[in-house]
């Protein structure tokens, strides 16, 4: 979990360490270097797609680095291509009513005589 968490806030920090770049650019550079066919220009608009990077690469990040997720998500996949769903495992009946108080039905009593 460790990896995984240094892996995602890494990559978080990267892209988001673009927009304070941007601000200084834009406070720095002088108006005629903003127009179109400058580097700004270009860095403005390479700004959304970095963001978006960031934001769908979490996905791949806990595939690539945390086994156990790697494992459920297997699990699930597995599940879903093959069609069997999971059911809660029914132990053996318990001798005696399930409601307190309630008297047994004739099908237990037999069970329980024999």
């Amino acid at each position: 979990m460790t990896k995984t968490l240094v892996v995602v806030v890494l990559m978080f920090i990267s892209c988001q360490l673009l927009n304070p770049i941007r601000r200084i650019l834009l406070a720095v550079l002088p108006r005629r270097h903003l127009g179109c066919g400058s580097f700004y220009f270009y860095f403005a608009y390479l700004l959304p797609l970095v963001l978006a990077i960031d934001v769908s690469s979490h996905f791949f990040i806990y595939s690539v680095c945390n086994k156990r997720f790697k494992e459920k998500l297997l699990q699930k996949w597995r599940r879903m291509v093959t069609g069997t769903s999971v059911s809660p495992a029914v132990g053996p009946v318990e001798a005696g009513p399930a409601v307190v108080g309630m008297t047994p039905t004739p099908q237990l009593q037999a069970r329980e005589n024999a």
